[in-house]
């Protein structure tokens, strides 16, 4: 037996209702992927592993945050635009790419774990974000990173890199992103170059 409110014309008004909600938006998702240039390696030297870092909050989640306004206590997340995978274990390969041209060193990777190193250079991601202003759109990360050498921290910075994004669009601000990233490592070379060569 049908239920008494399923009439056609309930059937009708529920059809409708439900056709006016529309669209649900398409879900995007994005990686922070490294340039892939090609490079000589030596063939002898120190080869340092790049852990999985950890990741502060709000940052810790597959939702990319904005903040609108310079130093708002307040950030908002997009709702269609994710990370495909958690930021602590896409960082590495970019961290690792940033440090290629060491002297010394045979290999810098996103460390595996079934594979030993001479030195780890552990991460923690503290700001990975997109600010907007009146004057444009930016691009911030921050990171605090450490060069462990058999068992024993050699070397610690927080590196930071502001980047403009021309455009403002969600897979501008991740290239904008990953540049920062890059570009906030390569600061600390020198330091990190003195540390491995002491």
């Amino acid at each position: 037996m049908r239920p008494a409110w399923l009439t056609p014309a309930a059937l009708i008004v529920t059809l409708g209702v439900a056709g006016c909600a529309g669209r649900v938006p398409t879900m995007h998702y994005y990686v922070l992927e490294t340039q892939d240039v090609a490079r000589s390696a030596p063939v002898s030297g120190l080869t340092v592993g790049v852990p999985a870092l950890r990741v502060a909050a709000p940052y810790d989640q597959d939702r990319i945050v904005y903040r609108v306004g310079e130093n708002s206590v307040e950030v908002g997340f997009y709702a269609y635009h994710r990370w495909a995978a958690p930021l602590g274990r896409m960082l590495p390969p970019l961290i690792a790419e940033a440090c290629q041209g060491l002297s010394g060193v045979q290999r810098i990777e996103a460390a595996e774990a079934d594979r030993k190193y001479d030195a780890y250079l552990y991460g923690r991601l503290v700001v990975l974000e997109e600010i907007d202003t009146p004057d444009g759109v930016r691009v911030l990360v921050r990171l605090d990173l450490r060069l462990v050498r058999n068992g024993v921290t050699v070397w610690s910075e927080t590196v930071a890199h502001e980047t403009p994004i021309d455009r403002h669009d969600v897979g501008d601000v991740v290239q904008g992103m990953a540049s920062s990233v890059r570009a906030a490592v390569r600061t600390a070379q020198p330091a990190l170059q003195a540390a491995l060569t002491d």
